[in-house]
């Protein structure tokens, strides 16, 4: 990658985290990537793969990435959007914050409201049924992408397929997920249903609380999802990559590609790639795209179990809306899902309600580490915003993956550097294009 940046005048100078190129008129990369998370990383590992020069331009806060803070779950089944028919029957305990699983920034609800309404007119039988037929290509080819790029970035040993586990503690919210287990199984989603000692027998140190699971056989996970960000990152710039340290503004089109500003720097390239997550769609707002999104908090924080005590997989207690998956030796207790702006303050009271009904799962020990909180960037449909911008035909455009782009980032990747190489496709894309949203 070098000799070829080099052979085409490409002269890049460090100057710390910093990139910059000595003539401020020059094309300094092929591709500028906005955004240094998994998707970003995936996009930029694969341009490289096809011989493009690539820059990153990212604010270089690792936790501050919904890559850093998720499950680490490369879940097979997550091909359901958040709006369902089931919304309705909650909507008021929703609007209450009287549900473990969904809170609401009451002060952030009027940036949110075509984001509502949007979701709230997809909260039926046949958007359901359509985003999953859409999202099922995407989610199906996840796991292959993670292995692809774990060639490349040395995440393969960080990878188990342990499959993850839904908890039911009544027969009636099991009852409530018909419809869900028949799209599942319509989508080949293997599933095993588990009553009784069943659970027990696979989870000992789970309390007894639960009267039925669902475990999903299919699915992996990575105990440090922070790793792999970090070893992509790694991979990216060992290949001849670079970053700019910053937060991309005034993204715009000419004549010849794409020029944006990072603090006082300049960056011209032949393309670019908005995969900036939650903050995507304020970024293209000058391009005149409004792409309706919230960012849907979480939260964690790290607990030793006490001694003896073991987790083998991610759980997710669907009654009281929180997520336990082991991490290298402890446990990382993450919350549902907070309705923001991505720069609302932390509020973490769903994590303390989130991390009591934990203790009442497992036993929890001694806490490890600060607490974390970080935006799922959300679209109303639960569907991504994938392919060229409608109106601007070198920028693409990779955000909205809401809670599965750890899980999806690496094909992702794959799909913006076929759009941007000219290549055929190998799943079907037309679903996420932003033009849905006009």
């Amino acid at each position: 990658m070098a000799m070829k940046a080099a052979a085409r005048g490409w002269s890049p100078i460090w100057s710390g985290n910093s990139y910059m190129s000595p003539d401020p008129s020059q094309q300094i990369a092929d591709v500028a990537v906005i955004g240094g998370g998994i998707v970003g990383l995936s996009a930029a590992l694969e341009l490289q793969s096809r011989g493009k020069t690539v820059i990153i331009i990212d604010p270089d806060d690792e936790r501050r990435r919904a890559s850093y803070g998720n499950a680490g779950v490369l879940s097979r089944g997550s091909i359901l959007p958040v709006a369902g028919p089931g919304i309705w029957n909650s909507l008021w305990r929703y609007m209450r914050n009287a549900d473990p699983a969904v809170r609401l920034r009451y002060t952030s609800l009027p940036a949110l409201s075509s984001w509502l309404s949007r979701f709230l007119r997809a909260a039926n039988e046949r958007s359901l049924r359509r985003s999953a037929a859409a999202l099922n290509p995407l989610v199906q080819a996840a796991f292959d992408r993670h292995v692809a790029l774990g060639e490349i970035a040395g995440t393969i040993p960080l990878i188990h397929r342990d499959g993850w586990l839904r908890l039911y503690r009544t027969d009636s919210s099991l009852a409530g997920i018909a419809l869900e287990r028949e799209l599942l199984a319509q989508h080949s989603v293997e599933t095993k249903l588990l009553s009784g000692n069943a659970i027990y027998e696979l989870e000992p140190f789970l309390a007894r609380r639960y009267a039925h699971g669902l475990l999903f056989t299919q699915t992996a996970s990575i105990q440090t999802p922070g790793e792999v960000v970090r070893r992509f990152a790694h991979a990216f710039l060992a290949r001849g990559g670079a970053f700019l340290k910053g937060s991309a503004v005034d993204l715009r089109q000419t004549a010849t590609g794409v020029e944006l500003r990072a603090g006082d720097r300049t960056v011209r390239a032949s393309h670019a790639v908005v995969s900036a997550g939650a903050w995507s769609s304020g970024l293209l707002c000058d391009l005149g795209y409004r792409i309706p999104m919230a960012a849907e908090r979480g939260y964690h924080a790290h607990y030793r179990l006490e001694q003896g005590a073991s987790l083998g997989r991610a759980i997710n207690d669907t009654s009281a809306g929180f997520v336990i998956a082991p991490m290298n030796g402890e446990v990382r207790v993450l919350t549902g899902v907070e309705l923001c702006r991505p720069d609302d303050p932390p509020r973490p009271r769903q994590l303390d309600l989130a991390v009591s009904e934990a203790a009442r799962t497992l036993p929890l020990g001694q806490a490890s580490g600060p607490i974390w909180s970080g935006n799922r960037p959300s679209t109303p449909d639960s569907l991504p915003v994938i392919g060229m911008a409608p109106r601007h035909d070198r920028i693409a455009l990779a955000f909205g993956h809401g809670h599965i782009g750890f899980s999806t980032g690496p094909v992702t990747g794959e799909i913006v550097a076929r759009l941007i190489c000219r290549e055929q496709q190998t799943i079907p894309i037309a679903a996420f294009d932003a033009a849905r949203f006009s």
